[in-house]
């Protein structure tokens, strides 16, 4: 096998990612805000044990542009 074939084994066939949380959804003036925090664990399937415990703060603000709808026009 090569390496990058032991790599993506090793990372992707043998762990487990597990993702929780909560988000918030907020429409705001010109856009929308996320904000909350999510949870994840990477754990190795093989031994049976937790690698990684992460906390992941989320604050993010998205601007959308104004939206056009054409109408028909109406004989």
């Amino acid at each position: 096998m090569s390496i990058v074939d032991d790599l993506i084994s090793n990372l992707i066939e043998r762990n487990a990612l597990r993702l929780s949380g909560a988000l918030a959804i907020t429409l705001v003036d010109g856009g929308v805000s996320i904000n909350g925090t999510l949870r994840s664990t990477l754990r190795d399937q093989t031994k049976n044990k937790d690698i990684l415990n992460v906390n992941i703060p989320v604050d993010a603000h998205v601007n959308v542009d104004d939206i056009v709808i054409a109408l028909p026009t109406i004989p």
